[in-house]
């Protein structure tokens, strides 16, 4: 059997320094496989002025998510974002983007049980953590949700599949860090 593999992906974004994407491909336990980020993006003033209010969701996704997930060695069987606007990517790659995060609601009764919210969205108890996890996908992957909470709930009895996401961050906050450092 092949292995799974899990992608999380963020894009980090400092006004004056500028953005940052980093994205981490980890086994079924959580360990690394493979790690990749981009350059320090730093739009100039006429991009800043041409964008206008569209420029945040044009550097995350059309530049800087898009050039990372391209440029993978290793697949991901399911990729974690942070938020919807990753969505509009799904029609370039062919695997499921998903939010993962915890439900503010009372433990369901076992591991493994599900609560349909919607055909994209549903609560999924899982071992490591307390509360339901709450799993969001677009429209284009509804179809494919059953089979995603499976495998969700098998990965959530070996890894808490929500820690590696502040790992990326994590991570491009410390490059970040460094590269401001390194521009003074």
């Amino acid at each position: 059997m092949a292995e799974v593999k899990i992608g999380y992906i963020d894009i980090l974004g400092d006004p004056r320094a500028g953005y940052i994407g980093g994205v981490l491909i980890t086994d079924r336990v959580g360990v690394p496989i493979e790690f990749r980020h981009t350059e320090l993006v730093n739009p100039g003033r006429v991009q800043k002025v041409l964008y206008g209010k569209s420029l945040e969701r044009f550097l995350k996704c059309e530049s800087l998510a898009k050039c990372l997930l391209t440029d993978l060695d290793n697949k991901p069987d399911l990729l974690v974002v942070p938020d919807a606007e990753y969505y509009q990517l799904t029609r370039t790659f062919n695997f499921p983007f998903v939010q993962l995060g915890k439900a503010a609601k009372e433990p369901l009764q076992k591991h493994g049980e599900v609560v349909d919210v919607s055909e994209s969205e549903a609560l999924l108890q899982i071992a490591s953590i307390r509360e339901p996890l709450r799993i969001k996908v677009d429209r284009k992957n509804a179809p494919a949700m059953a089979g995603l909470k499976t495998l969700i709930a098998d990965l959530g009895r070996t890894m808490d599949l929500l820690e590696p996401a502040a790992r990326v961050q994590a991570a491009l906050k410390e490059i970040l860090t460094d590269l401001v450092r390194e521009s003074k």
